[in-house]
């Protein structure tokens, strides 16, 4: 018993197991401590990093406000002198700041605080690319500066806004050089703020956001990036363009917005302009039945104007802007023009335009006079709360008359001749509003361009001048109306866009958007033997709505017809019609919805990324947008890429 006992009990170690088993002790011993040491450290290091910041950093706020508010305000004055001198001051007190941070160079070492240290060293390297990439601007710019509306720069190249374009269409050769400069400083700022994660950060610190200002900085610095790039093949053809070796002819398409088409409004008249150096001269305009008279064919319309359209019969060149795309409803016009139209002047491209550019420039210019026709100017006209131009535009193409005269809406070329003409021979005051009102028409859509030169149409595209429905990846909105036979209803008719994101837990994506339709405006005298002018009427509105490709419709109100679900341009199309039974009336309004899925799920820790593109020829919407719960409102008056 005694010996089954002893064997049940532990052998006693040796005395080379025992020192063993004590190295081993020591050893874990020595381990957890290092562990906890650095547990202690890094939350030690992080704790003293962050009141370190909070002590020397936050002091120091005010001061860079207060710099960058100055360069803000040389900004908005635009005043290139003082803008060189806030971007400098900035940057030496940046330096200086930067200069006393890293004095803790030895932060970068430990763990977790060492990531904050570095993402600052990221911030200050983007900023320093940044406050370099406002230098190259600036020198780039210089030369043009009275064109752009910007002061403190004698000008010596010209009095007259047709001596600067021409002193811009020589010279622009010289700006390519810097865009790559600018690229380049604008790659490094990008690669620098790509090095830090948002997500490591919480919202708000000290009063100061955080997580949001570190997103929209990196979202600026991109887009500024792709803005630099797209511009550089713009700049590469615009002096071909405008005709600095060979002068251009193009193919001015005027689009009348108050009767609203896919691509703009309804194609009312054309003319050819000779670009020659920059300079701008009219060869010849017409009436668009008369483009249609001399084609001469007769081909049964398609499905949409036999669907909703009123009494025609037959696909008439006017009615080919179907497509809301600018190149497809282009090419097919330009593919008649061309091959089918005898005596047809060869041209370059098309230019279309609508009465915003027109109005617009007449605010800078003033009234002018048109032989022939009388004048024309931007003041308000009361009877359509409208601006002179655009009444008289109407009337004279409209108004009905006791013989039918089509030559009528062939005012359309000598007006934008003696607008040219007016615009050129500008003094030195008016050069920057007028290049501005360019700048904002070609922005907003209200200029549209379609080049038979590849390279020249590729690079307009680029740049958003060309009115594609574009390629996106994430989710995608572009609301498309089409007034058939609805008088001239658009020049009263505001639309209001409510939109609802809902991202359930498992990522699903469910929309709702609802149009709001509202004509405020008393009706028009539409009676043809009264004789008035019919500009409000009845409403006929064929409307598409173009969501990302696989999208299902859920439901959609609104529309007197079944709804209709097909695809084009890459994207999935809910398709409705109100007109005949429900037209929208004066003094009314109406509403239409689509509540629908996406095709994709939204992922965790990822933005939401929408892009909204604008129709061509519609001034705003006023647009109020629900992201689960987050709501924004804002106006819509051209493309608009958003984050959530």
């Amino acid at each position: 018993m005694t010996e089954e006992i002893k064997n049940l009990m532990p052998e006693p170690e040796t005395e080379k197991e025992t020192k063993v088993s004590k190295k081993k002790k020591k050893l874990w011993l020595k381990i957890l401590i290092v562990v906890l040491l650095l547990v202690l450290l890094a939350g030690g290091s992080l704790a003293g990093f962050a009141l370190t910041l909070k002590k020397s950093f936050l002091p120091e706020k005010a001061v860079l406000e207060q710099r960058a508010n100055e360069l803000k305000t040389a900004v908005k004055e635009q005043n290139l002198p003082k803008i060189k001198e806030a971007n400098q001051n900035l940057r030496n007190e940046t330096k200086r700041i930067q200069g006393k941070i890293q004095k803790y160079a030895f932060v970068s070492a430990l763990p977790i605080a060492g990531n904050y240290y570095r993402d600052i060293q990221h911030l200050f390297n983007a900023g320093f690319a940044g406050l370099d990439t406002l230098d190259l601007v600036v020198e780039a710019i210089a030369p043009y500066a009275d064109l752009i509306g910007l002061s403190g720069v004698d000008d010596t190249q010209g009095k007259t806004a047709l001596d600067r374009v021409t002193f811009l269409v020589t010279t622009l050769d010289k700006i390519r050089p810097e865009l790559d400069k600018i690229g380049g400083k604008l790659d490094l700022a990008k690669s620098e703020m790509d090095k830090i994660d948002p997500n490591r950060y919480p919202q708000e610190f000290q009063g100061i956001k955080i997580q949001g200002n570190l997103i929209s900085a990196i979202s600026a610095i991109d887009q500024a990036s792709s803005l630099i790039k797209d511009a550089k093949p713009l700049i590469e053809v615009l002096p071909d363009m405008m005709g600095l070796t060979t002068p251009r002819y193009y193919f001015v398409l005027f689009q009348n917005d108050a009767e609203l088409r896919p691509t703009g409004g309804f194609m009312t008249a054309y003319g050819i302009l000779k670009v020659d150096r920059g300079k701008v001269s009219q060869v010849m305009s017409e009436d668009i039945y008369s483009l249609d008279a001399a084609w001469g064919k007769k081909i049964p319309a398609p499905e949409p104007i036999k669907k909703y359209h009123k009494n025609v019969f037959y696909f008439n060149l006017r009615d080919m802007n179907l497509s809301p795309d600018f190149a497809v409803s282009m090419k097919a016009v330009m593919d008649i023009y061309n091959n089918q139209i005898k005596g047809a002047r060869k041209v370059d491209g098309v230019i279309a335009v609508d009465t915003k550019l027109l109005a617009d420039l007449l605010k800078v210019l003033g009234t002018i006079g048109v032989p022939e026709w009388g004048n024309f100017s931007a003041e308000i006209d009361k009877r359509c709360d409208c601006p002179q131009v655009v009444y008289k535009l109407e009337e004279l193409a409209d108004k009905p008359l006791s013989t039918l005269n089509v030559s009528r809406k062939a005012v359309i070329g000598p007006l934008m001749n003696s607008i040219l003409a007016n615009a050129f021979n500008s003094p030195k005051d008016k050069i920057a509003l007028l290049f501005n009102v360019g700048l904002t028409s070609i922005k907003e859509k209200h200029v549209l361009f379609y080049l038979f030169d590849e390279k020249a149409q590729s690079a307009v595209e680029s740049f958003n001048l060309a009115g594609r429905v574009r390629d996106y990846d994430g989710d995608y909105q572009m609301l498309v109306d089409t007034n058939f036979a609805g008088a001239k209803s658009n020049l009263f008719i505001k639309q209001k866009i409510d939109e609802k994101i809902e991202v359930s837990d498992a990522g699903e994506i469910t929309k709702t958007i609802t149009v709001t339709y509202n004509n405020p405006f008393p009706p028009s005298d539409c009676g043809l033997l009264s004789g008035g002018l019919c500009l409000n009427g009845l409403y006929r509105n064929w409307f598409r709505l173009y969501v990302p490709k696989g999208s299902t419709l859920i439901e959609m109100t609104g529309s007197e017809v079944d709804p209709v679900v097909s695809e084009d341009l890459g994207k999935t199309v809910f398709e409705g019609f109100y007109g005949d039974k429900l037209p929208l009336r004066p003094q009314s309004m109406t509403k239409v919805s689509f509540k629908y899925e996406l095709p994709f799920k939204a992922e965790k820790g990822k933005p939401y990324k929408l892009l909204i593109q604008k129709q061509a020829g519609v001034e705003k919407y006023d647009m109020s947008i629900d992201f689960n719960s987050k709501k924004q409102e804002f106006e819509l008056r051209e493309d608009k890429e958003l984050t959530f």
